[in-house]
């Protein structure tokens, strides 16, 4: 699939025009950057997680993300998934934390069967933990990447056939699957590693993608925009001689002030 800076920024105005609304269950270390960086995109988030409220909110809704480090709410998930899988809108999984937790393992086996989602996006340990059923890292964060890249290639498109979903392994490369083909993302920056809170709004945007349309096209597109937002942060935290948290807030800014000249994505097929 060739991915075009003219296509990308065609969806990117259509999110910026229609509006979609995200329904958000998600933890709450994250919950304000994912719901800004939803913002900033042009969707509208909604952030419900009582487990009375969320069906009748996620069926209103346009997408629906649920968040594994919200640990606390994954009665609300399943609730949520059962009616949004019945209303037919897409489900993002985040499988955050499944590399360390036996617990969230499981839960996740248990809510993908309950959602039948469309995507799941996670980082390379987590995505390793669910392909091999065990734990992979301590804590929750990316582990040091340090197999072949052709590893990730095979556990990505592996998990995309098994779950018959979209799956993206974000990492210094992004890598993306529909079960047919790889493609390589290598938009980014490896400051997006070092604020706590990148992942989860890819996982954010990529919901309000697919929004407009349950296709590949619109998953590409949502991770190209996110590293390019990453590279224009990095460009100008390193003009103000910033740090992390003036690169996190100005990566929110990237998505807000976006232009077309900006697209300049960085993606192959690897078969």
């Amino acid at each position: 699939m060739s991915m075009e800076q003219q296509d990308i920024w065609r969806v990117y105005q259509r999110l910026q025009q229609e509006k979609r609304v995200i329904h958000c269950i998600t933890n709450h270390v994250t919950v304000n950057d994912c719901a800004n960086m939803l913002l900033a995109a042009g969707a509208s988030p909604t952030m419900a997680h009582h487990k009375e409220e969320v069906a009748e909110i996620a069926a209103g809704c346009d997408g629906l993300v649920c968040n594994l480090g919200a640990t606390d709410d994954y009665e609300a998930m399943l609730f949520a998934c059962q009616a949004a899988k019945s209303a037919g809108i897409p489900i993002v999984i985040d499988p955050v934390g499944v590399g360390a937790s036996s617990f969230r393992r499981a839960f996740l086996d248990e809510l993908v069967k309950t959602a039948a989602p469309t995507c799941i996006r996670g980082n390379y340990a987590e995505l390793e933990a669910i392909w091999k059923k065990e734990r992979t890292v301590k804590g929750v964060d990316a582990d040091k990447e340090q197999k072949d890249i052709s590893y990730y290639e095979k556990l990505t498109k592996e998990l995309a056939q098994k779950y018959q979903c979209f799956i993206v392994a974000s990492g210094k490369t992004d890598i993306v699957s529909d079960g047919k083909c790889v493609y390589h993302i290598n938009n980014g920056d490896k400051n997006m590693a070092r604020i706590t809170g990148a992942g989860c709004m890819s996982t954010c945007l990529i919901a309000a993608y697919l929004a407009l349309g349950k296709s590949l096209e619109h998953v590409l597109c949502a991770c190209i925009l996110m590293g390019i937002c990453g590279e224009l942060a990095a460009e100008r935290t390193s003009l103000v001689q910033g740090g992390t948290m003036t690169f996190r807030m100005l990566l929110i800014d990237a998505m807000s002030n976006l232009q077309e000249a900006n697209i300049v994505p960085q993606i192959c097929v690897k078969g």
